[in-house]
């Protein structure tokens, strides 16, 4: 066989066993997706944030299909919402808002540019999102204490369901009836 055939040949080999190294199925995804839920629950005597919350959750997607998933709670009960985001090859970012009827209010804005990691800042605090991804927001005081904590959401894909942790974590109730103990009010 002739020599520029044989390299050829070698060389075509060589490029199949690299793709298929390296340009297996390699999905991607581009986007924002959010989804919001509030809740009130009738006790005599509620927790702000767990009886009485809004929740916003967030995916940002800029390359994983998976996205970066996060939750943003405060303790703001009959809040009004508004939000904007959109993510591309060069990242992706979400801009939200949980306002109040007395004045009180939550802002927060989140950035990635891998879909992996990035940071969220939450009344001009930067948060890096290796650090936790649920964000839990008292209002009683301004600006807003944060708890960031590191939970496993990934089985999270409704706000509603985010509810329960508040009834059955201990880090997110312990925080919530903390800052109700701390409430002059």
């Amino acid at each position: 066989m002739p020599t520029a055939i044989r390299n050829t040949l070698v060389a075509i080999a060589l490029l199949a066993l690299v793709c298929l190294a390296g340009c297996g199925d390699k999905r991607t995804a581009y986007g924002v997706s959010e989804s919001n839920a509030s809740w009130m629950t009738s006790t005599t005597n509620p927790v702000a944030g767990v009886d009485e919350a809004f929740v916003t959750l967030v995916t940002l997607q800029a390359g994983p299909p998976d996205g970066l998933q996060f939750v943003v709670w405060s303790d703001l009960r009959d809040a009004v919402f508004s939000g904007r985001g959109e993510g591309s090859v060069r990242g992706a970012f979400y801009e939200g808002h949980h306002r109040a009827k007395d004045g009180r209010h939550v802002d927060f804005l989140a950035k990635t540019t891998d879909g992996k990691s990035g940071i969220i800042t939450i009344a001009g605090v930067d948060y890096d999102f290796s650090k936790g991804s649920l964000f839990l927001i008292s209002t009683h005081q301004d600006p807003p204490t944060v708890a960031q904590i590191r939970l496993d959401l990934s089985g999270v894909s409704k706000p509603d369901e985010v509810k329960e942790l508040g009834k059955s974590n201990p880090q997110v109730r312990g925080f919530f009836e903390k800052q109700k103990k701390a409430d002059p009010k």
